[in-house]
């Protein structure tokens, strides 16, 4: 992590620990003193990790397993059964998980067919299990936020998000080619 990133979360996780608002504000104005990227960064994960709370606490869609013909073939697996390779061939809402295309520490993307209101190909990122921590799940919305503010044309632009079994994913055009870190390399 570089020093930067590093000051971030340092302050982020202090200002966490701090109830009141008025206090965290104080404590903000000493910590991040003239530094405005700093308090803009904090402050976009703090909005973030709040949002996070009022997120996870509305009901998920319906979920229905979906089979090939894009009907209803019955319910998801549970809480236990969603390691990433189960979920193949199983629905998140509107969507049917086709195959795995990524993975990270925070979460697995799928190539995914959308079945309604349009039928189209996306990839869907869901958070992996046991990354239900709030911090963790603040930074995966605080990604979703970033990438649903981005709009250039060589970014995919966030379609759709939500919850499934208390797991929050979001829903991105699928870009087909080499993956960036190939492309890196």
């Amino acid at each position: 992590m570089d020093p930067r990133e590093k000051a971030v979360k340092d302050v982020f996780d202090r200002a966490l620990e701090i109830a009141s608002p008025e206090q965290r504000q104080a404590f903000l104005d000493e910590a991040c003193g003239d530094d405005a990227d700093l308090r803009s960064q904090v402050d976009a994960l703090l909005r973030a990790h709040d949002q996070a709370g009022s997120f996870l606490e509305a009901p998920a869609r319906p979920e229905v397993t979906v089979d090939e013909e894009g009907g209803s073939a019955g319910s998801n697996p549970s809480v236990e059964d969603l390691s990433p390779g189960t979920l193949i061939g199983t629905g998140i809402g509107p969507y049917k998980l086709l195959q795995q295309i990524g993975s990270g520490g925070m979460g697995t993307v799928y190539m995914a067919e959308q079945i309604e209101p349009v039928r189209r190909r996306v990839a869907l990122k869901v958070i992996n299990p046991g990354m239900d921590s709030r911090q963790v799940i603040a930074r995966f919305e605080a990604e979703r936020q970033a990438l649903a503010m981005m709009d250039h044309q060589n970014i995919a632009r966030v379609l759709d998000a939500g919850t499934t079994l208390g797991r929050p994913y979001f829903v991105m055009e699928l870009v087909k080619g080499m993956s960036i870190v190939e492309y890196c390399d």
